[in-house]
């Protein structure tokens, strides 16, 4: 209890001031992308990543196209279909208020909108309509300068240094003769992590960008790095004839829902957030992620009621051998001893995909074929959970692809076979009988045999692959002040699981509701359950049960906007006595003025163990999500500042994590001897 009082002083203190330039994307972030980010999935940190880009790049709402709309995840393809009319019908909107004449958009979607479109012509919009006039001047000259660069070049460059005040075992100096013996005590790099990112685009048609990253501990023009110790480049152009795009260099692709090739989330929460599944098709690869994606060409093509795509990709890929044999391959992309260092690009991979399909009236059906060849062969696994998985040097994955809309009722499916003789299918059945209540029901089904280096899909396990279940959810506003979700999802393993040696079934199940009396308040109530397979000491089957509520209010208004919220996990493990952990945390928004910005966050937060982590979404800065771990006794605060100098932009952001039961934190090479966590993340970022 001695941390309460400072607790208190930072809730105090965070009401006064908050990052003004990201607040909206922070109350986006927050609202739309927790699930999934709290998850760690990595369809969901690259869906992260892509939104983040596009809200860089706003679209002129007069000039966007259906796909454009529909590259909203959080978009309906009835509610896009109504945005087109309404701008057809008023020959072009003067404000993006006018998208309340859209009788099935809602206050939520309207005011996600505005982080990704814009009318060049707009006096100042917000959800809650009390923008004060020296703010819809600034917005005004800022909506005339997108209009400017929409036809020609913008160009962005930002570079951020992440500096952690304290010092780990791994950075601590050893002797020659002791490196010498042990080489792998001391890691090659400074506690420096950087990264540097180029974005440019013409005329909203050519897109081209470079990222470079140094991870803490990867050394730094040293050891074959060429400065940075990963690159990620590509080039886009996009088209309106038979061309649509076409890509050269780093990107992610996703054919049908994902069971050849997919970079979609893989969760329920996912599923009741996108109200249907991802665009087909290629993107960009943007974020700092050194494994789940391309590195070739790729191509769409429109011919008619027909629709083609094609890639081919070659890359370099990390990976832990065993007799000359692939073992594991390594998505980390750390390079920061010489153990990690000698797994670094150690394997190739060769990899191709067609897609071909075609539109016929309500009914769109594709046939989708990926190939994958690696250098170098996976070794024959040992443990019993991993005996189907991969074998060999050659995988193949073919598919059919459907779809229907049928007045109220939205179908999608795919059945997908792989080289080794496995069955995958996954179907989706959405049903809207009104645009306030939607009704989801989702079956999949992948036998132990189905093998797809690339797949990215729904799933409850860690691969799609031996797991049949169902999922049933639905989103229903009874009214315009209440939204409910729910969901109840469940998996059968018919082999066994990496905690489980018994064929076993697990269950995960999500109640929630949401008041909205103003368009500026909501609170929230969420309760979530999870049970996972999880044999006990006598090697019997047993389970892993989790129980986490969440309370939370928001307030989001055209000045200060805040977040209230309390967490608590209650988990059972087998033979292992009842843990739990709560969580209280305050973030807030003051929009003060356009050039600078402050931004704090707060929390208290009490776990018995690591296993109770509990999730805390921070304001961020430029392409930074912060969604930091919270575990054993203690507090984290955050601040963060920045200042907007014509095209130049300069921010700081200081956190500390302080552990009242802990004088040690991490082992091995993360050990610190400690219980204060201090770091110090610095951006520029330069915009014409």
């Amino acid at each position: 209890m001695r941390l309460l009082p400072l607790f208190l002083l930072s809730l105090v203190l965070s009401i006064g001031t908050t990052s003004a330039q990201t607040a909206d994307w922070d109350d986006f972030a927050d609202e739309y992308m927790e699930d999934i980010l709290s998850e760690e999935e990595s369809g969901g940190i690259a869906l992260y990543d892509e939104l983040m880009e596009m809200h860089r790049q706003p679209l002129n709402i007069n000039k966007a196209t259906r796909e454009d709309l529909l590259r909203m995840p959080f978009l309906s393809e009835a509610q896009a279909d109504s945005v087109l009319s309404l701008v057809g019908k008023s020959h072009g909107l003067l404000s993006m208020g006018e998208l309340m004449f859209v009788p099935n958009l809602e206050i939520r979607e309207r005011r996600y909108l505005a982080l990704f479109f814009y009318c060049p012509d707009d006096q100042g919009y917000h959800a809650s309509n009390r923008i004060p006039d020296s703010l819809k001047r600034q917005q005004r000259r800022e909506q005339s300068l997108r209009a400017n660069q929409q036809r020609g070049l913008q160009t962005e460059l930002s570079s951020t240094l992440s500096v952690p005040l304290y010092k780990r075992e791994g950075f601590r100096p050893h002797s020659r003769e002791e490196l010498k013996n042990y080489p792998n005590r001391q890691y090659l790099g400074n506690n420096i992590a950087t990264t540097l990112r180029y974005r440019s685009s013409l005329n909203n048609r050519l897109f081209w960008a470079l990222t470079a990253q140094k991870d803490e501990g990867e050394p730094f023009a040293d050891k074959d790095n060429l400065l940075y110790d990963s690159y990620s480049a590509f080039l886009m152009g996009k088209g309106d004839g038979a061309l649509r795009k076409w890509i050269v260099g780093d990107y992610t692709a996703h054919f049908g829902l994902g069971l050849t090739v997919g970079a979609s989330g893989s969760d329920a929460a996912n599923v009741l957030s996108s109200l249907r599944p991802r665009q087909e098709g290629f993107t960009p690869h943007t974020s700092t992620d050194e494994a789940l994606f391309m590195r070739g060409g790729a191509l769409s093509l429109s011919l008619g009621k027909m629709q083609i795509m094609a890639f081919a990709s070659w890359r370099q890929l990390d990976a832990t051998l065993t007799n000359d044999s692939i073992s594991t391959i390594i998505t980390n992309g750390y390079h920061r001893t010489p153990l990690e260092m000698s797994k670094r690009h150690n394997i190739s991979s060769l990899q191709g995909g067609l897609s071909a399909g075609i539109n016929l009236g309500t009914w769109h059906i594709g046939l989708n074929a990926v190939i994958t060849h690696y250098d170098t062969p996976y070794r024959t696994p040992t443990a019993l959970y991993r005996r189907y998985y991969f074998q060999g040097q050659d995988f193949g994955n073919y598919s059919i692809t459907y779809s229907s809309r049928l007045g109220a009722f939205n179908l999608w499916g795919e059945t997908a076979t792989s080289r080794q003789g496995g069955v995958a299918a996954l179907h989706r059945i959405q049903y809207a009988p009104h645009h306030r209540l939607v009704l989801h029901l989702l079956h999949r089904y992948y036998t132990t045999h189905y093998l797809s280096p690339c797949a990215q899909s729904y799933k409850i396990g860690s691969r799609i692959q031996n797991e049949h279940g169902v999922m049933i959810g639905a989103t229903w506003q009874p009214h315009a002040y209440w939204q409910m979700k729910a969901y109840a999802d469940w998996a059968h393993f018919p082999f066994a699981v990496y905690a489980s040696k018994q064929p076993k079934d697990a269950l995960t199940a999500m109640l929630q509701a949401e008041f909205t009396p103003y368009n500026s308040t909501t609170w929230l109530l969420r309760y979530k359950l999870r049970t996972r397979p999880d044999d006990n000491a006598l090697q019997l089957p047993d389970q892993r049960t989790q129980h986490t509520f969440k309370a939370q209010f928001r307030y989001t208004g055209s000045i200060l906007s805040l977040t209230t919220t309390a967490d608590l996990l209650l988990l059972s493990q087998p033979d292992k006595d009842n843990t739990k952990g709560w969580m209280l945390s305050q973030k807030a928004t003051a929009k003060i003025a356009k050039a600078t910005s402050v931004s704090m966050a707060a929390a208290l937060f009490h776990t018995d163990s690591y296993a109770e982590a509990l999730r805390l979404y921070e304001p961020i800065l430029l392409y930074s999500s912060g969604y930091p771990a919270c575990y054993h006794h203690g507090m984290r605060f955050s601040a963060s500042a920045q200042q907007a100098i014509g095209p130049l932009s300069l921010a700081v952001k200081y956190s500390i994590t302080h552990f009242t039961n802990r004088d040690t934190i991490g082992s091995g090479l993360r050990l610190y001897n400690g219980s204060t966590l201090q770091d110090l993340l610095i951006q520029v970022a330069l915009r014409f």
